[in-house]
């Protein structure tokens, strides 16, 4: 079993467990909150209804998301000089997507993967981070070009935005739940700003390393961008089939477009367990206006939460029984 010794890289290991602790309450607060308005009877009955072949794909589009952002990542590594193979990108990516997932978001989540593949691989910590931060700004583009494009799809061959949301959306509970999320953000992140802006302070000369690299190969960017629009669109895929599962009869499908991307924004908020409470009040709020009952949007943001958790626990399978590896990796 892995100590509770902080490697030279890792944060420290009290820290992520009090993180875990807060997005685990937090998660279990809204989802409890959502389930004691909807009625846990009608939840279990849009359950028992749930169809086989689209729960398959959900599943297939989060482990092909996977691969592709394992294909992105292995081509950041290059731009630092790390050429450790697919498969070794591959259980990066792994537990990359698991710390994301029981951190409190990608931020976090990318600094401890960065610790972690430094150490079993023997790499500069520094360089990795980098790699890591470029990798996500790539994935940030392909999403805004992601929703760029399937809010054109609504628009041209769709019914259009349908805004019309009900008035009885609590508003209220969720502007107060959004405020008290961006205060714990906050207060969580006092203790590891100083030690992110020494890492980011002591990058700069590798940024133009990595900006030169880029420049003699521009293919990598062009390529991970539209590696991330695609993986995007599995990204919202999982939704999708996790709707078209729980979901009784025909949809406005082309309609319905442009609400995955931001039904999935709202997942990534931080300080949650893999978006759990955040997309399930986001599916009642905006698919209100296509007329899908509450239990319905629930069950498809529960069928993409359980879809996530189980292509995420390979990699907390990884992190957990390897955290020690490599320990005498080079900063």
């Amino acid at each position: 079993m892995p100590s509770d010794a902080p490697g030279p890289a890792d944060l420290p290991r009290f820290q992520l467990r009090r993180h875990r602790i807060w997005a685990a309450l937090i998660s279990a607060g809204l989802l409890g909150s959502i389930l004691w308005r909807i009625q846990p009877g009608r939840l279990a009955e849009v359950l028992s209804h749930l169809r086989l072949l689209p729960l398959v794909g959900a599943l297939g589009c989060v482990l092909s998301a996977g691969a592709l952002m394992a294909l992105r990542w292995g081509w950041m590594l290059q731009t630092q000089g790390i050429r450790d193979g697919f498969m070794a990108a591959w259980r990066g990516t792994l537990v990359g997507n698991a710390l994301s997932a029981a951190l409190l978001g990608a931020l976090l989540g990318d600094v401890a993967k960065s610790a972690w593949y430094s150490r079993r691989q023997r790499h500069s910590y520094g360089r990795v981070l980098l790699a890591c931060g470029i990798d996500r700004a790539c994935g940030g583009v392909g999403l805004i070009l992601y929703g760029g494009l399937s809010l054109t799809a609504a628009v041209v061959w769709g019914s259009g935005l349908s805004l019309g949301l009900p008035g009885d959306i609590p508003w209220k509970m969720i502007t107060v739940t959004v405020l008290l999320l961006l205060a714990v953000a906050g207060l969580l992140l006092r203790s590891t700003r100083r030690r992110l802006e020494a890492r980011l302070e002591t990058g700069m000369a590798q940024w133009c390393e990595t900006r030169k690299a880029l420049g003699d190969r521009p293919w990598i960017l062009v390529g991970a961008i539209l590696v991330s629009v695609i993986a995007n669109l599995l990204v919202g895929g999982t939704l999708a089939c996790a709707l078209a599962a729980a979901a009784p009869g025909p949809l406005p499908w082309m309609g319905l477009l442009w609400t995955f991307p931001v039904i999935g924004l709202a997942a990534s908020m931080p300080f949650t367990l893999a978006g759990a409470g955040t997309r399930e009040s986001a599916a009642i709020a905006i698919w209100a206006a296509f007329h899908i009952n509450a239990p319905v949007a629930v069950t498809a943001a529960l069928v993409t939460l359980t879809a996530t958790l189980a292509g995420a626990l390979p990699g907390g399978l990884l992190f957990w029984f390897h955290q020690d590896a490599g320990a005498g990796s080079r900063d």
